[in-house]
């Protein structure tokens, strides 16, 4: 399980790079907002039509090496090289220039991060059939995730050193050292894990068709509804908190305002990491339906009082809400993800195929495709809100207007997902018929 999770370095280094995009070539490169959204949306869109494909070919595929072992070697060194190099775009260029540079390094570095990171994810939900032991497993990848969340929260800030001479040549100083380890932590469970389902599926199934079955679990569509809703206004405040927290709370102070994002970070890695060994305890206590009910509540009443914490008068109060919800919003996830293999059993004894990395991809389709509309939604809303990126100080009209559609999405989707969590059927008691009739069909 360690050797696995290791690799969750490697994912999510990947990913969480990525994400200075929309901040560095705004702010860096000078990219209009709308032109950046529609760099990354388009690459964004043709990966969450592939990963389906792609990993359905990853349920399927028959190497003495095994099913994931193949495409996890390949994306974890295609990744390295695109987290180094994406930033080597020439600010001088033209506009257009940097805009074709962008989609074609988009595109090639959100495939082989859905790749690799669904791969992986397939490996890990084949470590164990235990209820409980599952939730472990997802305990297990959080802590790794939780440390290169902590890292790449001071990337930007750490950017913007003087010793570097400027963001740009700072970022690409810390995308070759974060595409050392990827290279170095993306290999390791190539190396030392054993797959357990490497030789199932001996009889190909038209993809079609097996999206078909997936899709038709209803306890499958009432998961992806509660991680969809979770996740939609979540993702619209990440994306603009940024420019709230700039320029509302900091009054224009980038430096300052990437400091407290830094901070909150780490507080929030510190609780998160804290409560993590308690995650086994709690799903055998109150069960993972419940866990997922409890953190849908939270975030619920988290994405309330954001309003109220983001206050120019006292910058570092928003740290409040990472001290006061991160550890339980955390076991919420962790639990929340141990649910797919779950759903990939009832797949097997209602349709007799093993196909963890199929539901991987459709998760993240769908997360994707939600976070793609968010991206291009971001970027016209920054317009309609007249906000301009060559001004150190916004208009409090363009503030007041930033506000409103940074929390109220994150108010009325975590609502709608709390509905949906409270209608998910699959607890502890569902589990065990489901293994027991698994069980029985497997001996015979």
């Amino acid at each position: 399980m360690w050797y696995w999770g290791a690799g969750t370095i490697a994912d999510a280094l990947m990913i969480q790079t990525f994400g200075l995009v929309l901040p560095i070539f705004n702010k860096g490169f000078c990219l209009d907002a709308v032109m950046l959204s529609w760099a990354v949306m388009l690459p964004r869109l043709l990966d969450g039509i592939t990963d389906p494909f792609v990993d359905h070919l990853s349920d399927n595929l028959h190497t003495r090496w095994g099913r994931r072992k193949p495409f996890l070697l390949v994306t974890a060194i295609l990744g390295a090289a695109l987290v180094a190099g994406i930033w080597w775009a020439n600010p001088e260029w033209p506009k257009s220039w940097q805009f074709g540079f962008l989609i074609v390094c988009a595109t090639l570095y959100y495939m082989t991060w859905g790749t690799y990171s669904i791969t992986h994810y397939a490996l890990g939900y084949e470590l164990t059939d235990d209820y409980h032991e599952r939730a472990r497993v997802m305990a297990i990848r959080t802590v790794f995730l939780q440390l290169v969340v902590a890292a790449v929260g001071w990337s930007y800030w750490l950017a913007q050193r003087p010793v570097f001479g400027g963001e740009i040549h700072g970022i690409r100083w810390i995308g070759a050292g974060m595409a050392v380890l990827i290279i170095a932590t993306g290999l390791i469970p190539v190396l030392a894990c054993k797959e357990r389902f490497a030789r199932v599926n001996r009889t190909h199934e038209p993809i079609l068709k097996s999206l078909k079955e997936a899709v038709r679990l209803g306890v499958f569509r009432t998961y992806l509804a509660v991680r969809f809703f979770s996740a939609f206004g979540l993702v619209v405040f990440n994306q603009l908190i940024f420019y709230v927290n700039t320029y509302h709370v900091c009054g224009g102070d980038k430096g300052l305002a990437t400091k407290i994002i830094g901070i909150g970070t780490m507080i929030t890695v510190v609780l998160s990491m804290a409560v993590l060994p308690l995650v086994p305890r709690i799903s055998r206590g109150m069960g993972k339906r419940k866990a997922v009910i409890l953190g849908c509540a939270i975030a619920l009443g988290q994405a309330c009082m954001m309003p109220l914490l983001y206050t120019p008068a006292q910058p570092y109060l928003q740290l409040v809400a990472a001290r006061l919800t991160a550890p339980l919003v955390a076991i919420a996830i962790v639990l929340r993800d141990a649910i797919v293999p779950d759903i990939c059993d009832i797949d097997e004894l209602e349709n007799g195929k093993r196909r963890e990395a199929l539901f991987t991809a459709v998760v993240s389709f769908v997360y994707k495709i939600e976070v793609l509309l968010c991206v291009v939604l971001v970027g016209y809303l920054l317009r309609f809100l007249a906000y301009d990126q060559t001004l150190k100080v916004q208009s409090p009209e363009v503030l007041t207007r930033l506000q409103w559609f940074t929390f109220s999405p994150n108010i009325f989707f975590c609502g709608v997902a709390l509905l949906f969590a409270i209608r998910f059927p699959v607890t502890e008691a569902y589990m065990d018929e489901v293994r027991r009739k698994l069980d029985a069909r497997r001996e015979a």
